[in-house]
């Protein structure tokens, strides 16, 4: 059996690998408002009485943490398909959102219906069906699936329209109109609102890894000015979420752009590295944090901690993350990597060969 100390498993400092610090640290802002409303909504389903200052602080940041991570993702789908061709690129993402994001759902409902005297939701046998068709109605993971599915779409968009930007455009703005029509089925909901936001980190995936953009968006006076527009959209967000779906999109790329640039303040001074070790493990962190929380919540509930919702709150959010961490850590040691990541294999790219069937095409 493989061994680990301690200090390997317990070690948060933040990864040292050749990685973009910015991401990781938006990643982890991201991830722990994602955290922040799961244990907030399970405080409140246990019966908890929840001040309302606690509820408008998620609702508020609710606007643009889910389309932050589309966003990020979309900044990086050209040079994934460069790097592994596309069906190279298409088995990784099977292998890291479709995969454990059908096995975890599946876990998570078993689990939920085995434990249901002590877990809040209820689930039956007919919530299996779910994992495909209302993956809203499974908590936490739909993530994972609308990932998927938007980026499954936007390359066969592109294959098709012949990596053509204005047509990712056209689609996007398409897709987003016709959402409020398909709101009842979450699967199809969740793409035509999402979509837009992942063409727009295609879009702007040249900027963004651009050396003068990053010196402009790691301005301090930049971050301050736009403080206030931030402020100001996500108070408006707060009493206004049934909002025309291109005004919530505006509002969402405003959020996504303050977390990005104050994410460049943070890795410039290598502040709070704590939040880049968060992002670096965003998304296990997403996959465990729901059954770890459930357990940890139904024992503190039992003590005097309930009285104390602030503190407790705190505490559930720190225990979610640190233990998610943990938890990967160990399965990992243990040769568990198969619970989050799948077995499917590509073919070797080998992109010389590509550019000479492309040009062959064109002769």
């Amino acid at each position: 059996m493989p061994s680990f100390t301690l200090k390997e498993l317990f070690n948060f400092k933040p990864p040292q690998a050749n990685r973009l610090g910015w991401i990781d640290y938006a990643k982890g802002i991201a991830i722990i408002l994602v955290v922040y409303r799961h244990v907030l909504f399970g405080l409140k389903s246990s019966g908890m009485v929840v001040s309302q200052w606690i509820i408008d602080g998620n609702n508020m940041f609710y606007s643009f943490r889910m389309p932050l991570f589309f966003l990020l993702s979309g900044l990086f789908f050209e040079r994934s398909i460069t790097r592994k061709g596309e069906m190279g690129f298409f088995v990784t993402r099977v292998n890291t959102l479709l995969y454990p994001y059908v096995l975890w759902a599946f876990i998570q409902i078993t689990l939920q219906i085995i434990f249901s005297s002590f877990v809040n939701a209820h689930r039956t046998g007919a919530d299996y069906l779910n994992i495909l068709i209302q993956p809203r109605h499974l908590d936490q993971l739909w993530y994972l699936f609308a990932l998927f599915n938007v980026t499954l779409l936007y390359l066969l968009i592109a294959k098709l329209f012949r990596y053509d930007k204005f047509a990712q455009v056209l689609v996007s703005l398409g897709l987003l109109a016709i959402a409020p029509l398909v709101n009842s089925i979450s699967t199809l909901y969740d793409v035509a609102l999402h979509y837009i936001f992942f063409c727009i980190g295609n879009l702007t995936a040249a900027y963004f890894f651009s050396q003068k953009v990053q010196e402009k968006l790691s301005s301090a006076y930049g971050l301050l000015i736009l403080l206030p527009v931030f402020a100001v959209c996500q108070y408006y967000f707060l009493y206004h979420q049934q909002m025309n779906l291109f005004l919530y999109a505006g509002i969402a790329l405003v959020g996504s752009l303050f977390t990005i640039m104050l994410s460049f303040q943070l890795s410039k001074y290598n502040a709070l590295p704590f939040l880049r070790t968060f992002g670096h493990y965003s998304l296990y962190i997403y996959l465990l944090h729901v059954p770890i929380v459930a357990v940890i919540r139904y024992f503190l509930l039992a003590t005097t901690m309930k009285q104390y919702i602030v503190p407790l709150l705190l505490l559930l959010i720190f225990i979610a993350i640190f233990f998610s961490i943990v938890v990967y850590r160990i399965c990992m040691q243990l040769r568990l990597g198969f619970l989050f990541t799948g077995p499917f294999k590509a073919k070797p790219y080998n992109p010389q060969q590509s550019e000479m069937v492309t040009q062959k095409t064109h002769l």
